[in-house]
């Protein structure tokens, strides 16, 4: 039998020559293959103008200076949302806590509402055989179940949950470090996906780190390098929940805490965080053969109950440039993957479930 030396090289050698090795982390991997999205193709017409403001909305064709704008839209797909479950199984989440958490776990992955979801999850401290030396990022890298569709996984991810947690020592740092290398090369080869961490722990770490700013360095990285979020679960335990540590990883990874110090409230959080990570983000569509891509000749059109006429979204920079109003701006200007609505259109958008979405090309984007 092979042993850990034997594991470690392989596993270094194998990160080090992934088509998805990111240089900020100095190892990474991925896994799976993309997904491609189509769609019907239309051809509009209209008298020209950014439109009249309506609803929240800007609606109205847009115009090019030859006069009558023609565009065509095709069909957009919600960006297939990946989730890393990152797992604390140490003494402190021991009985209850535990047989919350595992139980609420278990539920999502198998619920409906899940269906869809890529999912994958490592525990911490490792649960892998034959590590000695459970504070090596590279240990986490390695899923102890890899990512795959709901509900599908599900067998494996709820078969690979130990009965109790008993792990020793605490390698938070370690942990999350690991996963998060493998969710930014999944996301940097899969730039249509949405990838995402969800780490539920006590907060507790007493190895494998030079202490909390350390720790929080990684999801900070993660979230700027490539757009990876962490999402944080507080989970009720035998110690101390430490608020001021998860506070601050969620925030670093750009989200907030999702607090279940009550463990009958983790159901209810993982759900939450479900239905947040789904937000508003929708791969951008190929245009049909006869047009070229020009990001700044696209326009992102909502049509209320599915039925009616299109109501055309202004276009923001970016996040910031949203405000409170309506609209949707690129993951990247220069190379844009995906489109994400602005929050105010979001909240609108998640509400009507008879929604239809289309991305229109070849006419100048509404400005915001």
């Amino acid at each position: 039998m092979r042993g850990p030396t034997f594991l470690r090289s392989y596993l270094r050698n194998t990160f080090l020559s992934a088509a998805g090795v990111v240089a900020l982390w100095g190892c990474a991997a991925g896994e799976g293959s993309d997904d491609n999205t189509g769609g019907s193709t239309t051809t509009t017409t209209g008298p020209g103008g950014t439109g009249a403001q309506g609803g929240g909305f800007a609606t109205g064709s847009t115009t090019s200076t030859g006069g009558a704008c023609v565009s065509t839209n095709e069909k957009a797909e919600p960006t297939p949302l990946d989730i890393i479950f990152v797992l604390d199984w140490s003494g402190s989440m021991q009985g209850v806590s535990w047989a919350g958490s595992t139980t609420a776990l278990k539920n999502f992955m198998q619920d409906p509402e899940s269906a869809g979801i890529n999912a994958g999850m490592v525990f911490f401290p490792t649960i892998k055989e034959d590590f000695d030396d459970t504070c090596d990022p590279l240990i986490y890298s390695v899923l102890d179940v890899p990512i795959a569709p709901l509900p599908g996984n599900a067998f494996a991810l709820t078969n690979s949950m130990p009965a109790d947690a008993i792990g020793s020592p605490t390698p938070l740092s370690a942990g999350l470090r690991g996963a998060l290398q493998t969710a930014v090369a999944r996301q940097e080869l899969l730039p249509t996906h949405k990838v995402i961490v969800v780490l539920a722990t006590d907060g507790g770490y007493n190895t494998c780190s030079g202490g909390l700013a350390e720790i929080v360095s990684w999801p900070e990285a993660a979230r700027n390098y490539n757009g990876v979020e962490t999402y944080v679960i507080a989970v009720q335990s035998s110690a101390d929940i430490n608020f001021n540590a998860l506070n601050a990883i969620a925030a670093a990874g750009g989200t907030t805490l999702y607090d279940a110090s009550d463990i009958d409230l983790f159901a209810e959080k993982i759900a939450e965080i479900r239905d947040t990570a789904l937000g508003c983000d929708y791969a951008l569509p190929p245009p049909p053969a006869n047009i070229m891509l020009v990001p700044d000749e696209v326009n992102f059109t909502y049509t209320p109950g599915g039925s009616g006429t299109p109501i055309t979204l202004p276009r923001a920079d970016d996040l910031a440039d949203c405000g409170t109003g309506p609209g949707w701006y690129y993951d990247n200007n220069q190379n844009p993957t995906k489109i994400i609505v602005c929050p105010a259109s979001c909240i609108t958008i998640q509400n009507d479930m008879e929604a239809e979405i289309e991305v229109a090309f070849g006419c100048a984007s509404v400005p915001n």
